[in-house]
């Protein structure tokens, strides 16, 4: 009886360690569906996208839609989401880092733990401007073309 059941153990510990290296081989599980990430650096349109814990450094996502996504724990490190249009999105801590969101339009966004060091918010986010935050105004020079000047 002793002998049945060390074999039983033996037997046990072989498939446990067989398993173990088997998971310890294995490449790591990705996150977010590659299809999603890129189909929003392409298109910049995302709707209803897992987006978990995507890598998204520095992209560049100006004027992008994102809708009814899940961005938690996202890394948006310096991306340019300027005049985005972000609704019903989680980004539950996201990193977003030096990220420019001027001109965005946030709303049912999830920011619970975000970090937000650095990051240019849309002027009047939350229903109140931000005293600290930067806000220049555009070079009219710089954005409308220039015609010569007429002599009368």
């Amino acid at each position: 009886m002793g002998n049945r059941l060390l074999k039983k153990m033996g037997r046990n510990i072989a498939i446990a360690g067989l398993l173990g290296g088997v998971t310890f081989l294995a490449p790591p599980v990705q996150a977010e569906k590659m299809d999603d990430v890129l189909k929003l650096k392409q298109t910049r349109i995302c709707f209803r996208c897992d987006l978990k814990r995507a890598d998204l450094e520095n992209a560049s996502l100006a004027g992008a839609f994102l809708r009814k996504s899940n961005l938690k724990g996202a890394n948006l490190e310096g991306a340019d989401l300027r005049f985005a249009f972000i609704r019903n999105v989680n980004l539950k801590k996201a990193n977003l880092t030096n990220a420019d969101l001027t001109g965005a339009i946030l709303r049912d966004v999830n920011l619970d733990g975000a970090i937000l060091t650095g990051a240019r918010l849309p002027l009047n986010y939350g229903g109140r401007p931000n005293p600290s935050q930067e806000f220049r105004m555009p070079d009219p020079k710089k954005q409308l073309p220039q015609f010569p000047k007429r002599s009368f």
